[in-house]
C-alpha cells in the first residue's frame, strides 16, 4: 500500500470537517450580523463565506491519486485568516448589551452561547486548515521521496561527453552524404 493511499482518506476527512465548520461559522456569524448591532462578526463571516466557496474543489483534490499539493497556497492564506478571525472573535467581549460574557457566570444568555459557539467553530476551522496544510505537505514530501522516475537514455542523442558515436567527429543527423570525391565519401 502506497503512502498516498493512506493519506488520502485522512485528507478528505479533514477537508470535509473544515468545510462543515466553516458552514456552521457562516450561519452563526450571519445571524449575529443580521440581528445584533455593533457586533464585530463581519470578518469571520467573510472568511467563512470564502472558505465555503474556495474549499469545494479541495474535496475533489483530496481524492486524487496524484495530488501534488494544489491546495497548499490556499491553505497558507486561510490558515492565517482563520487564526486572525479566531483572535478577533476571542477578543470580542461586548455583545451589544454591555454585560459581556464571563466564563464564570452561569446565566442563560443566548448571546454568550452564540459568541462561544462562533469562537469554537472559528477555532475548529483554523485547526482543520492547519491539519490540511500539514497533510498536504507530508503528501508532497513522501511523494518526492518515494518517486522513482526512470531516466531514459536515447541512443540517437550524443553521450554526455558531447562526442558522437564515430570517435569524436561531429555528425549531423539530418545531413545527406556528400558525393564521392576520389573514391571517398565525405559529409557536409
Amino acid at each position: 500500500m502506497k503512502h498516498a493511499d493512506t493519506i488520502r482518506p485522512f485528507l478528505f476527512s479533514v477537508r470535509l470537517l473544515l468545510w462543515f465548520c466553516a458552514v456552521i461559522t457562516l450561519a452563526l456569524t450571519a445571524w449575529v450580523v443580521d440581528h445584533l448591532k455593533g457586533y464585530r462578526a463581519v470578518f469571520p463571516l467573510v472568511i467563512a463565506v470564502l472558505t465555503t466557496a474556495f474549499y469545494i474543489p479541495s474535496l475533489f483534490t483530496a481524492g486524487m491519486r496524484r495530488n501534488r499539493g494544489y491546495m497548499i497556497p490556499l491553505d497558507i492564506v486561510f490558515y492565517a485568516l482563520w487564526l486572525s478571525a479566531f483572535i478577533f472573535v476571542a477578543q470580542t467581549d461586548d455583545l451589544g448589551n454591555g454585560a459581556g460574557c464571563s466564563y464564570y457566570s452561569w446565566d442563560r444568555s443566548t448571546s454568550c452561547r452564540r459568541r462561544n459557539a462562533i469562537e469554537a467553530f472559528t477555532f475548529l476551522s483554523f485547526f482543520w486548515t492547519f491539519c490540511g496544510l500539514c497533510l498536504e505537505t507530508l503528501n508532497i514530501y513522501l511523494d518526492g521521496r518515494h518517486s522513482t522516475v526512470p531516466t531514459i537514455n536515447h541512443p540517437e542523442k550524443p553521450s554526455s561527453s558531447g562526442r558522437g558515436a564515430n570517435n569524436g567527429t561531429a555528425t549531423n543527423p539530418g545531413a545527406e552524404p556528400a558525393p564521392a570525391i576520389n573514391g571517398e565519401q565525405t559529409q557536409v
